[in-house]
């Protein structure tokens, strides 16, 4: 059994379109649907088996701290794939727990956060803003330069694992 971790960048009118209808969540993240006009599913989402991605986190968490709780360990990683659980959005399950929101300032919090933990920096390949970035964010050496790009672009992330 699979679990994906999706995110997806979205501008201030889709945000607040979201926050009025949470049913929106499923065309924009899971692809239950309709995406609205402007989604561009090739520069604004990012994808990862979230099996692999908590199996990492852990590794590294049992490597630098002597722990496999991650989430202690790298909160900002958390706070990027929901696991806080400060950000859920009530009324839409995502399969695995409800989706969540990070507003634009929060994303570039979390970005910034992201970089501190080192979180996919190392290989960072430029994204559609740079010009060189072609095709979806996928792998969790993605996860940094996606918020960093989401955040440069002023965009909240709405994501979820399903």
């Amino acid at each position: 059994m699979s679990m994906w971790l999706n995110l997806v960048k979205v501008d201030a009118g889709l945000l607040e379109a979201v926050r009025a209808d949470p049913a929106l969540i499923g065309a924009i993240v899971f692809d239950d649907g309709q995406a609205p006009v402007g989604f561009r599913r090739e520069t604004d989402v990012f994808g990862d088996d979230y099996r692999t991605l908590g199996a990492v986190a852990e590794g590294r968490a049992e490597a630098e701290h002597g722990t496999t709780r991650w989430r202690g360990c790298y909160p900002w990683l958390a706070a990027a794939t929901g696991e806080d659980g400060e950000n859920d959005v009530e009324g839409y399950e995502s399969g695995y727990g409800p989706a969540f929101i990070l507003d634009p300032g929060q994303v570039a919090v979390v970005a910034q956060g992201l970089m501190g933990e080192g979180w996919g920096f190392g290989a960072a390949r430029p994204d559609a803003a740079g010009g060189t970035h072609e095709g979806g964010y996928e792998g969790f050496e993605d996860l940094g330069p996606f918020y960093a790009a989401a955040a440069r672009e002023g965009r909240a992330v709405v994501g979820g694992v399903s």
